[in-house]
């Protein structure tokens, strides 16, 4: 739901700031296709703009307020569950703003929801209109256009390839009514109103579309009415039709009707003078208008961090979120690095891959126990352990200790063998054997790289410990061996 709020604001802010210059440059010209044009152009390219990817090296002010957004479905409107290091005021006040956003943005959807099906019931009873109704032929109306006559109807009008008048109408006004119509369905303007009506339902609470839809209707108005003049109606004539027809209601906003659109406002497009040539520069509007809508919908480069496998966070530059919540970039840096296994950055996918692993104890509550406790360790070293070749060879032996992890499940990592820390204990643990000749530095070095490796793999093959626990909890602890090799 998150994401369809923000593309939503989005769309409306490119929206508004679009039809907002052309109401300002052209509504008032004369060129009816282009106006027509241009506000279809609106219609279409404002939803599809905020699907542009266009990424940014910071956050905008915009950018982060949706993420915001984006953390609703994931923050606890209870004050008690905000960041604990913030004030308590401040922690009241987010959580506030959490709510109204929240419960905002289900009345939005619940308001979708109402504003969709009263659509659906409008076009219901558009189809129970064209059912009643008989069709008729007419001199003027093409066979594959349906001309409707129904004794009810006072309004006429038409919708896609229906006409639908009255008996009233078809005998004193037939031939200007159904040029007016004509016009309407030869245009296609009923396609232009589905799209407008589609946009207002899914932006009912934005003032700007519904505006937008009332200046595609009297364009649609002005187109029609000047097919009736160039088609030999007079204008005086013409003009009486429409103040009769003006008082009339109508029944089903989704058709085009007679006197649909500000009859003031037709009468002045009537009698004004053709806009010049040059007016049509005005359209340059559009280069930055479209710049400024591609900076609403521009969006921070951000990176999705998987935490050993999972889903962790989402990186917008200078903006942070940890399961799902924004935090601080102070809280960011308070992970301890020390838990983090690997980092692996997959630029090309925007991804980046964290393992983590859980902090290691040297001392527990309860220490890790070899199966069947020391005796048994005891008796496995006395079986396993063996003197590696290359160490005999070149006389050395002595004792290594091994470092290794038992994991929280048992098992043995970490695994490595490292020479004494003390001058003493080195004299201690390597000692050489009465050979005729001293071995080099280099075969003593291979002799205790061959004890390191026998001492390592010897731990490696141990059996699963019994874990470490920590209150109750199975905890990860290191431990220390040491191995003699005499």
């Amino acid at each position: 739901m998150a994401a369809f709020i923000i593309y939503a604001i989005r769309w409306a802010l490119t929206l508004t700031l679009l039809y907002s210059l052309y109401r300002l440059l052209l509504r008032r010209e004369t060129f009816h296709r282009l106006n027509r044009a241009v506000l279809l152009a609106i219609l279409v390219v404002s939803p599809l703009l905020p699907l542009v990817p266009l990424h940014t090296d910071s956050p905008t002010a915009l950018d982060a307020m949706f993420t915001r957004i984006e953390a609703l479905p994931n923050s606890s409107i209870n004050p008690a569950s905000s960041n604990q290091t913030s004030p308590p005021s401040e922690g009241l006040g987010e959580a506030l703003q959490d709510r109204c956003m929240r419960y905002g943005a289900y009345i939005y959807i619940i308001g979708i929801v109402i504003a969709l099906a009263t659509y659906l019931f409008r076009v219901l009873a558009l189809v129970r209109v064209i059912r009643r109704s008989r069709r008729i032929t007419h001199e003027l109306v093409p066979d594959r256009v349906h001309l409707m006559l129904d004794m009810r109807i006072k309004q006429p009008s038409s919708w896609m390839r229906w006409i639908f008048i009255g008996p009233i109408d078809l005998k004193q006004n037939a031939e200007t009514v159904l040029r007016h119509e004509l016009a309407h369905v030869r245009m296609k303007h009923s396609w232009d109103v589905v799209l407008c009506d589609l946009t207002c339902r899914l932006l009912w609470c934005l003032p700007f579309a519904w505006m937008l839809r009332q200046d595609l209707v009297d364009v649609h108005e002005f187109q029609a009415d000047e097919a009736v003049l160039q088609g030999g109606v007079k204008l005086e004539d013409y003009e009486h039709l429409l103040v009769r027809k003006a008082v009339r209601t109508q029944a089903l906003p989704i058709m085009n009707t007679l006197r649909r659109g500000a009859v003031k406002k037709r009468f002045a497009m009537m009698h004004s003078r053709r806009s010049s040539r040059w007016s049509r520069l005005k359209l340059l509007y559009l280069v930055p208008a479209l710049a400024a809508c591609l900076w609403v919908s521009a969006q921070a480069e951000e990176y999705k961090v998987y935490l050993n496998g999972k889903l962790w966070a989402s990186l917008k530059a200078d903006t942070f979120l940890i399961d799902g919540r924004p935090v601080t970039r102070e809280e960011m840096d308070a992970i301890d690095p020390g838990t983090i296994k690997s980092i692996n950055v997959l630029h090309s996918q925007k991804t980046v891959a964290i393992e983590t692993e859980p902090e290691v104890v040297m001392e527990a509550e309860q220490m890790p126990q070899f199966p069947g406790g020391d005796a048994a360790f005891k008796q496995y070293m006395a079986h396993h352990l063996r003197y590696p070749k290359a160490a005999a060879e070149n006389g050395v032996k002595g004792t290594v200790k091994v470092q290794y992890i038992v994991e929280t499940d048992g098992r043995i990592t970490h695994v490595q063998a490292f020479d004494s820390p003390s001058e003493e204990t080195d004299a201690v643990a390597y000692s050489y054997g009465a050979t005729d000749k001293q071995p080099s530095q280099d075969k003593v070095d291979e002799g205790r790289r061959a004890l390191r490796e026998a001492a390592e793999e010897l731990i490696r093959g141990m059996p699963p410990f019994e874990p470490g626990r920590q209150n109750g909890k199975p905890v990860r602890v290191q431990l220390t061996t040491s191995l003699n090799y005499m």
